[in-house]
C-alpha cells in the first residue's frame, strides 16, 4: 500500500492540472472519492477539477458536501494527469473519457471486480466496500486527509454500504468510520442532510415508485419501475431516483430487486440488487456489471419487453 501511495503522490507532485472524473450518473461514494482527490491533489500544490458525466443537474443530496459548487467544472484546457474514481471500466468515464488518451498519465482508483486495469497507475481493491474506503487507506498516514476531506470520504463510505447495512459492511468499515469522525465530523448533520433531507417533488416520486412495484417468482423478485411521465409529473430528473430501489428490496421475501428507470428513446437504466444472488450475472447478460450483490446495465425496447427479459434472467440467477 505504501508503495502504491508514493506512486500515487510522485504522479501528482509530477503534473500540473488533474482531472479527477467519477462515473456517469455518479452516487454518493463516486462524487465523495472525486471531491476528496480533488482536495489532495490541490493540497500537494496543483491545480484540479473533479467531474462526472451527468445526464442533467448535479443530485441535489449532496449540496452540503465542501467545495460541490465547483464539482462538474472544468477551468483547463488541457489536463496532463487524470485520475479516474469508481469507475469500473473507462467507458463509465462518459464524455470526459477523452483526457484518458489526451493526458501524459492517469490514475485508476477503485474496487469493482469488472475493472480492467485501463490507467498507467491503477490501485484497484475489489475488496474495500467502496472507493472512498481505498483513498482512506491510501492517504490516512500521509497527514493530508482534513475534516472537509474525512466529510467526503464519510458520505462515500455510508452511501456505498447502504448506511451501514449492506453485506460489504465489517470491522474495516466501521473502523474506518470511526477514524473518520475524530476528524470533528457533525455525524448528526451530514446523516439528515444526506438520508432525510428530500424535497417534496422527490418525495412524490418515491410514493408513485413504491406504487410500481410488482412482484415475481413467487415474491422473490420485485420489480420497481419509474417512467419518464413518473419524472415529469413530479418534477424530477435521473439523479431523484438514486436509493429508491432500497424501498423494493426491503419488502420481505425479496431476494432479488430491480430497478427500471425510463429514459428517451425506449432505453431504460435497470439497476439490480440482492441480498445472496449473483446479479453482477444477471446485469452481465446485458452487456451492464457491477458487484456480486448491486449492479446494473442499459437495456433498450419497451417497458413490458424489458421488465420480461429481466425477470428471466433473475429467476435464473435466484435458482
Amino acid at each position: 500500500m505504501m508503495e502504491k501511495v508514493t506512486e500515487i503522490i510522485d504522479a501528482i507532485k509530477r503534473s500540473k492540472n488533474v482531472l479527477v472524473c467519477g462515473h456517469v450518473r455518479p452516487d454518493g461514494d463516486c462524487i465523495g472519492s472525486a471531491l476528496a482527490m480533488r482536495r489532495i491533489c490541490e493540497k500537494l500544490g496543483k491545480n484540479a477539477d473533479a467531474v462526472c458525466d451527468i445526464e442533467s443537474d448535479k443530485p441535489t443530496a449532496f449540496f452540503y458536501l465542501p467545495d460541490y459548487d465547483g464539482f462538474c467544472t472544468t477551468r483547463f484546457e488541457d489536463y496532463d494527469l487524470l485520475i479516474a474514481v469508481d469507475c469500473g471500466d473507462e467507458k463509465r468515464l462518459g464524455e470526459y473519457r477523452k483526457y484518458l488518451d489526451s493526458a501524459k498519465n492517469s490514475i485508476n482508483i477503485d474496487h469493482h471486480p469488472t475493472n480492467n486495469g485501463y490507467a498507467k497507475i491503477n490501485r484497484v481493491d475489489t475488496q474495500a466496500s467502496s472507493t472512498c474506503e481505498i483513498i482512506y487507506n491510501l492517504f490516512k498516514d500521509s497527514r493530508i486527509i482534513d475534516k472537509d476531506i474525512a466529510e467526503m470520504l464519510y458520505t462515500g463510505l455510508s452511501t456505498d454500504t447502504g448506511h451501514f447495512m449492506h453485506a460489504n459492511t465489517d470491522a474495516e468499515v466501521f473502523a474506518i468510520a470511526a477514524a473518520l469522525c475524530g476528524y470533528g465530523l457533525d455525524i448528526g448533520r451530514i446523516n439528515h442532510d444526506l438520508y432525510c433531507n428530500n424535497s417534496a417533488n422527490r418525495m412524490r416520486l418515491t410514493a408513485r415508485a413504491i406504487d410500481s412495484i410488482r412482484l415475481h417468482a413467487d415474491g422473490r423478485i420485485a420489480v420497481m419501475t419509474i417512467t419518464l411521465d413518473d419524472l415529469k409529473a413530479c418534477g424530477c430528473d435521473t439523479s431523484d431516483t438514486e436509493g429508491l430501489i432500497d424501498y423494493a428490496s426491503s419488502i420481505s421475501g425479496v431476494g432479488i430487486s430491480i430497478a427500471m428507470c425510463e429514459r428517451p428513446g425506449n432505453v431504460f437504466r435497470v439497476s439490480l440488487r440482492s441480498v445472496k444472488a449473483d446479479v453482477s450475472a444477471v446485469a452481465g447478460v446485458f452487456g451492464g456489471g457491477g458487484h456480486k450483490l448491486a449492479s446494473g446495465c442499459i437495456i433498450n425496447g419497451n417497458r413490458y419487453d424489458v421488465a420480461e427479459k429481466v425477470i428471466k434472467a433473475a429467476t435464473a440467477a435466484l435458482s
